[in-house]
């Protein structure tokens, strides 16, 4: 468990496949040279939602069976934040488990108002899509099991996918 991804209301979660490195780590090694700023936007959302909020949906930008992140700009509006529209367009996939447990997957930039039409995007999001859908089936089959912040998984918890 990563110590910076444990907060006072959400502790975020994040994939690791065999042999490779977590997901949010492949998205931060990816994006960080060229977009520093989006990713410290993208944490601070993080923080902030972990600290003060908990995972509500709104938070949220909706992507079909998965979230992700910054919050869209209506909500960012309303509690009176800063919008930072030059550091909007990167976008980080999420899975929202409950007000208390997010995993977060990895993203791309959004450079069109499409998903589909942002490659880096729509690769990731289909990702993050069919991990989410794995995961609400081991949910409903008892594979795994929400307990406060904690996930419990059986031993026969699996995920696949080949990207």
């Amino acid at each position: 468990m990563r110590k910076d991804l444990d907060f006072t209301k959400v502790r975020y979660y994040t994939l690791k496949f065999e042999d490779d490195i977590q997901e949010l780590q492949k998205f931060y090694d990816k994006y960080q040279p060229g977009h520093s700023k989006s990713i410290n936007y993208i944490k601070m959302w993080l923080a902030e939602i972990g600290e003060k909020y908990g995972a509500e949906s709104r938070f949220f930008r909706p992507e079909d069976n998965a979230k992700a992140l910054p919050p869209p700009t209506t909500l960012i509006r309303s509690i009176d934040k800063q919008i930072d529209e030059e550091n909007m367009h990167l976008r980080l996939y999420c899975i929202l488990l409950s007000p208390e447990i997010v995993i977060l997957v990895n993203g791309g930039v959004k450079e069109s108002d499409a998903t589909r039409d942002s490659p880096s995007c729509w690769k990731e999001f289909q990702f993050a899509s069919n991990i989410a859908s794995q995961i609400q089936k081991m949910l409903s089959d008892g594979h795994l099991q929400i307990k406060g912040k904690m996930l419990k998984r059986s031993k026969s918890f699996k995920l696949t996918y080949k990207k």
